[in-house]
């Protein structure tokens, strides 16, 4: 589905288990989960924005109970039909067909000041807002 971010397992806390069940349910495998950490983030490391997060967040609101009614969307992530969802997307695509080196050289900078308008969540933050069944700032 989405290309994965590797990250070192030996220095970072894998991923938690509700967290686990949420990812396999949005149509994770579990190779692509095994290689994220709780430190993951959604946007600045897997890409998730527009309408792919919306999907991913209506999982966590109709199955697993968590009220998300204090989460804006907009501090978080890019709008669907946004240059900045377009730029993230673009990198996104071209990793996903083997071509991560060109992807990186050529949008690395770019991506990097888009994500950084926007607030950090990480896979650990979901874990918790699924334990607490709502959106902890």
């Amino acid at each position: 589905m989405m290309p994965s971010i590797a990250t070192d397992m030996t220095t970072t806390k894998p991923v938690g288990e509700l967290t686990l069940m949420y990812l396999k349910r949005c149509g994770y495998s579990l190779s692509e989960i095994e290689s994220w950490s709780s430190e993951t983030r959604l946007l600045h490391d897997i890409g998730l924005c527009g309408d792919d997060i919306l999907d991913e967040f209506k999982i966590l609101q109709d199955e697993f109970g968590v009220d998300l009614s204090g989460f804006e969307f907009a501090k978080y992530f890019p709008n669907e039909l946004s240059r900045d969802a377009y730029l993230i997307s673009v990198r996104r695509i071209l990793s996903s067909i083997g071509l991560p080196t060109v992807a990186n050289y050529i949008y690395k900078r770019g991506v990097e000041r888009t994500c950084s308008k926007y607030q950090e969540v990480s896979l650990g933050m979901i874990e918790s807002t699924i334990k607490q069944r709502k959106w902890i700032v």
